[in-house]
C-alpha cells in the first residue's frame, strides 16, 4: 500500500509540475529526496522522466521536493520549508504511524529501543522523532540483550516496518525478560508479515524461489535469505531479464523444476507479472498457480483507530 501510494504521489507531482512548466514556458523542477522506494526500476523510471534525485535538502535549489515512502526526520522537512521549497510528503502511512508512536512515547517519558537497521532511511527518520539520548537502535537480539538493565524507568520497543518477523518475536521475548514492564509495539507492516509467512509456506512446495526486488531493498534481501535457508535455492532478481535458464533445468531424466515467485514490499506489480510471463514462456506455457487472495480489513483504518483511541499496543 505504501509503495503504490508513494509512486502515485510522485507521478502525480511530476506530471502536474510538467504541465505547469509547459504552460509557463519553463523547465519542470521536481526533486525526489533519496529513493522514492527501494527499487532500481522505479528509481530509473523517474530519472528517465526528468525528475531529479538528491540525497540532502541542501542540494535542492528550488521547486518541489518529494519525501520518499521511508519518511524523514522532522528537521529535514523544516529545512526544506525554510528554503522555500514546496514539500510533498509521500511517507508510507504505516511509517508515519511509527513516528506518531515515538512522538507520544517521548511525551510520556519513555526510552525507546527501535529494532531495525541503523543506516536504513526509515530508521533515520524514526530516530529523528526521538529526543536526544532517548532512543537506541539495535539490529540483533544480542545487541538488545547487551543494553543495560537500568536503561530507563520506562522502556518501549518498536520495530522497523520491514523487520524479519521471526527475529522480532525473539527480540520481544528477550525484552520482556530484561524489562518486564516494557511496552511493545509490533510496527512491522502487514505486507512484510504476509510475504515472510508466504515464503515459509512456499518453500516446501517448490525447487527454487525467485524474489523480485532490488539489492537496495532490505526487505527483498531478507525474503531471499529466508527462502534460501528453507528451500535451499533462491535468487534475488531485478526483473524478467535477470532470469537464468539453468535455474529452470532439472536434467533430461528428471521432472521439470517447480519455481516459486515472490517479491519485496517495494517491488511494483508490473515487474512481478513480467517475471511470471517470462517463466511461462521459458517453460512452454507451464501452469501458473496463484494463491487465492483473501479479503482483509483496511490495515490503515484499523491502525488510525488505535492511534485515535490512544492505545499503547
Amino acid at each position: 500500500m505504501g509503495v503504490k501510494r508513494a509512486i502515485n504521489i510522485a507521478e502525480d507531482t511530476a506530471e502536474g509540475a510538467a504541465d505547469a512548466a509547459d504552460a509557463a514556458g519553463v523547465a519542470s523542477d521536481v526533486t525526489i529526496l533519496k529513493e522514492i522506494v527501494h527499487n532500481n526500476s522505479v528509481v530509473n523510471r523517474f530519472r528517465d522522466a526528468g525528475v531529479k534525485q538528491k540525497f540532502q535538502v541542501s542540494e535542492v535549489e528550488s521547486g518541489t521536493v518529494v519525501i520518499s515512502a521511508h519518511g524523514v526526520a522532522p528537521e529535514v522537512i523544516d529545512e526544506a520549508e525554510k528554503k522555500g521549497l514546496n514539500v510533498i510528503d509521500a511517507t508510507c502511512p504505516l511509517v508515519t504511524r511509527i513516528h506518531e508512536i515515538v512522538d507520544k512515547l517521548m511525551v510520556r517519558g519513555y526510552h525507546v529501543i527501535h529494532f531495525g537497521d541503523a543506516h536504513h532511511d526509515e530508521t533515520l527518520g524514526v530516530v529523528g522523532h526521538a529526543l536526544p539520548g532517548r532512543i537506541n537502535v539495535v539490529s540483533t537480539v544480542e545487541a538488545l540483550r547487551a543494553l543495560p538493565d537500568d536503561l530507563a524507568d520506562k522502556v518501549a520497543l518498536t520495530s522497523q516496518a520491514t523487520a524479519e518477523v521471526a527475529i522480532f518475536e525473539e527480540a520481544e521475548k528477550a525484552a520482556l525478560e530484561k524489562w518486564p514492564e516494557i511496552k511493545i509495539f509490533n510496527t512491522i507492516c502487514n505486507a512484510t508479515t504476509q510475504r515472510q509467512s508466504a515464503i515459509v509456506k512456499l518453500a516446501d512446495q517448490v525447487d527454487v524461489i525467485l524474489v523480485v526486488g532490488s539489492e537496495t531493498s532490505a526487505n527483498s534481501l531478507r525474503l531471499r535469505d529466508i527462502a534460501e535457508a528453507l528451500c535451499g535455492e533462491a535468487y534475488l532478481i531485478e526483473n524478467e531479464a535477470s532470469i537464468k535458464v539453468e535455474w529452470l533445468a532439472n536434467g533430461a531424466d528428471r521432472p521439470p523444476r517447480t519455481i516459486g515467485v515472490s517479491a519485496g514490499a517495494s517491488t511494483p506489480e508490473f515487474l512481478v507479472e513480467g517475471v511470471v510471463q517470462r517463466l511461462a514462456e521459458l517453460s512452454n506455457n507451464a501452469e501458473v498457480v496463484r494463491p487465492q487472495k483473501k479479503r482483509r480489513d483496511n490495515e490503515l483504518t484499523l491502525l488510525n483507530s488505535e492511534l485515535a483511541a490512544g492505545r499503547d499496543s
